[in-house]
């Protein structure tokens, strides 16, 4: 018996002593008595078979799995489900096909793009943008003009709405400006590609401009537009404010923080210098002896 014992598995032992609870309990009612002992012959008979049973034979009680559900004959026939689920109210009659949203503007049934064509067709905006340009800075002149002689319970409102019109003025602004540099740039395109085409008709052999090339032509075209309005002190104030944006993109790409910069740069000298002892005709200073 001890060498079954020890050959039984922590589970098998768990059981039996519940078991043994339980019927010690039982004994003690002395109506049910003979049934007890019977139960509990039956159930030592269940541990003792499961006890001699190996520990890979013996069954671990837990949750049922889901029967499962045979496989379709067909691909067409309909699909079995079980019918201990609640069957849901909203049910598919009829498939419909999903619709596919899509972009006409990349689509390639719409055709390729056309920077040219494209604005022979709308070249109103840039008119349409500089009229409302001209709205919004009159709009905001008429908020700061307000804002000076608001009181005191309206001036944070009417500040929030200034401000927000010195924003719309700036992307209005922004893109007024873009609208120039971008006619600019391609009346300079047109010119080349006009002047290359005549070259070829005399027989020049075919030439594309090279992207170098390219820039240098662009950025020689926007000086150029920009002399034509305000003259050289504007092209001057533009070259100005674009190497004061690159030096504060350069100074912001290094490496090391401002801090460290500025500990790093030596301290001016002084102006005055420390006297020496003897130079001077006043009583030299008397060191403390050294005891």
């Amino acid at each position: 018996m001890q060498d079954a014992l020890n050959e039984s598995s922590f589970g098998a032992l768990r059981k039996a002593q519940r078991i043994l609870d339980r019927t010690h309990v039982d004994s003690d009612d002395e109506e049910e008595s003979d049934g007890s002992s019977s139960t509990e012959g039956q159930q030592l008979d269940d541990t003792t078979d499961e006890e001699s049973k190996p520990e890979d034979e013996v069954r671990v009680k837990g949750p049922k799995k889901a029967a499962t559900i045979a496989a379709r004959k067909s691909k067409h026939a309909p699909t079995e489900s079980t019918s201990k689920r609640p069957v849901s109210r909203h049910r598919t009659v009829v498939e419909m096909k999903k619709m596919e949203v899509r972009d006409p503007r990349f689509s390639q049934l719409s055709g390729e793009f056309d920077a040219n064509k494209f604005q022979n067709q709308y070249n109103f905006l840039p008119d349409i943008r500089q009229g409302e340009l001209a709205t919004l800075r009159d709009s905001l002149k008429r908020a700061r003009k307000l804002l000076t002689s608001s009181p005191r319970h309206l001036r944070p409102e009417r500040e929030a709405e200034a401000e927000r019109l010195a924003l719309a003025v700036k992307r209005a602004e922004s893109s007024v400006n873009r609208d120039k540099r971008e006619r600019v740039e391609r009346d300079a395109l047109t010119a080349v590609t006009k002047e290359e085409r005549n070259k070829r008709q005399t027989g020049k052999k075919a030439f594309w401009l090279k992207n170098a090339e390219k820039k240098k032509l662009l950025l020689k075209a926007r000086y150029d537009a920009v002399a034509a309005e305000g003259g050289k002190k504007a092209v001057k104030k533009v070259i100005e404010k674009k190497r004061r944006k690159q030096s504060q993109k350069e100074t912001k790409s290094r490496p090391f923080s401002r801090v460290t910069e500025s500990a790093s740069t030596p301290m001016p000298q002084q102006s005055r210098k420390r006297k020496v002892s003897g130079d001077h005709d006043g009583p030299a200073r008397k060191h403390p002896k050294s005891a």
